[in-house]
C-alpha cells in the first residue's frame, strides 16, 4: 500500500507544480493587469484634475485682477499639452506615454482669448478677465488701459494743495466721503466741513440728499517703518456721530470736484490697478497676486521728505501703501506713489 502511494504521490508532484505555476501566473497577470489599469487611472485623474482647474481659475479670474496656476512636470509620468477650443473649452491632450491620445476637456461659460499659447509643463499660465473675455498666457498679462488709474493733465484742484498741507484731515474726509452708502459720483454728495473733535477723532460733515450728516473719522499712529515710509496715521474705525453741533467747522475744498476730475483715486479704483498688474517679491521673485478681499484704508504716511495722503492696502502679511491723489507733474519736489512690505516691485 505505502509502495502504491509514493508512485501516486510521485506521479502528482508534476502536475502540482504545474497547477502552482499556473496559479502563479494567472495572479501575476491579474497584478499586473490591476496595476497597469491603476497607471492608467492616475493619469486620468491628474489630468481630469487639471483641466477642471484650469477652467475653475479661469471663472474666477472674472473677479477682476491677474490669476495664475503653476502646471505640473507631467500627469502620471505622460507628457501633455493644453490648448483652447472653440474660445471656451479647455483641452489637455496627452502626447505620449500612458493614456497617449486621449483628451479631457472643461467647459467655461465666458469668451477664452488665448495671448500667448507657449504652455509649458511645469511652466505657469496666467489669468485675466479685461470685462468681456478671458485673457490666459503663458507669460504675465499687461492691464489694458481701461484698467490703469487715469491722471488727469489738468491743474489740480484746491483739494490737492489743501492735501498737502493737511494730509491726516484729507486721509479722514476722504475715507468719509467713499464711506457713504451707495456712493456714486453723480449722486448729490458733499463735504461741507470738517474739525478735530479729539487727538485722535475728526469729524467731517457731510450733505447727501440735502441731509447733514456727521461722520466721526478715528485714527491711530504706527511708528513701523515701510520702505520709505517713517511713520504713519491709519483710519480705524468710522461711525456716524450723533452729537450736537457746536464745533467750529473748518470749510473743506471740493472733493468731489477732485474726484470727478481725475485728482483722487478711489478706493475700488487703487485696489482694481493692484490687482491688474503683476507683481514680485524682492526677497525672492515670489509671483504676488493682490486678492479681491483686500483690505484698503485711508492713511496718511510720513517719508523724510513729507506727509501724504495715501491708501493703505492690507492682505496676509503684506502691507502696501499707494498715493490716493497723483502728484502734479509741475511739483519741484517728488510726491509719494508705492512703498510695501515685503518689499514689491511691479513685472507689468
Amino acid at each position: 500500500m505505502s509502495v502504491q502511494a509514493d508512485e501516486k504521490g510521485a506521479h502528482n508532484l508534476p502536475l502540482i507544480i504545474l497547477f502552482g505555476s499556473t496559479l502563479a501566473m494567472l495572479f501575476a497577470i491579474l497584478f499586473i493587469s490591476v496595476y497597469d489599469q491603476q497607471l492608467n487611472a492616475l493619469v486620468d485623474q491628474q489630468a481630469e484634475s487639471l483641466v477642471d482647474e484650469l477652467a475653475k481659475t479661469a471663472f474666477n479670474s472674472t473677479s477682476g485682477g491677474l490669476y495664475y496656476m503653476d502646471l505640473p512636470k507631467d500627469l502620471g509620468g505622460s507628457t501633455y499639452s493644453i490648448n483652447v477650443k472653440d474660445n471656451s473649452i479647455f483641452v489637455v491632450n496627452i502626447l505620449s506615454g500612458r493614456r497617449a491620445g486621449v483628451s479631457y476637456s472643461a467647459l467655461v461659460n465666458s469668451t477664452i482669448t488665448v495671448e500667448d499659447e507657449n504652455f509649458l509643463p511645469g511652466g505657469r499660465i496666467f489669468f485675466m478677465f479685461n470685462g468681456n473675455t478671458i485673457i490666459i498666457s503663458a507669460s504675465p498679462i499687461t492691464a489694458s488701459p481701461d484698467k490703469m488709474i487715469r491722471v488727469s493733465a489738468t491743474e489740480p484742484p484746491q483739494f490737492y494743495h489743501f492735501s498737502k498741507k493737511s494730509p491726516k484731515e484729507a486721509a479722514a474726509i476722504v475715507a468719509a466721503y467713499f464711506n457713504t452708502e451707495e456712493h456714486y459720483p453723480e449722486e448729490n454728495l458733499a463735504v461741507l466741513a470738517y474739525t478735530w473733535e479729539s487727538e485722535s477723532s475728526i469729524l467731517v460733515k457731510i450733505r447727501k440728499d440735502a441731509e447733514d450728516i456727521i461722520m466721526r473719522v478715528t485714527g491711530s499712529e504706527n511708528l513701523t517703518k515701510i520702505g520709505a515710509i517713517e511713520n504713519w496715521w491709519v483710519v480705524v474705525s468710522l461711525e456716524v456721530a450723533a452729537i450736537d453741533d457746536n464745533f467750529n467747522w473748518m470749510a473743506c475744498p471740493s472733493l468731489e470736484n477732485a474726484y470727478l476730475t481725475g485728482w483722487l483715486h478711489a478706493p475700488e479704483a487703487v485696489l482694481k490697478h493692484l490687482r491688474s498688474r503683476t507683481w514680485s517679491r524682492v526677497s525672492d521673485n515670489l509671483i504676488v497676486v493682490v486678492p479681491s478681499d483686500a483690505k484698503i484704508q485711508a492713511s496718511a504716511v510720513t517719508t523724510k521728505v513729507s506727509t501724504y495722503p495715501a491708501w493703505r492696502v492690507q492682505f496676509g502679511d503684506y502691507v502696501i501703501f499707494y498715493q490716493m491723489l497723483p502728484w502734479w507733474e509741475m511739483e519741484n519736489t517728488a510726491g509719494f506713489v508705492f512703498q510695501s512690505s515685503p518689499e514689491l516691485k511691479p513685472l507689468t
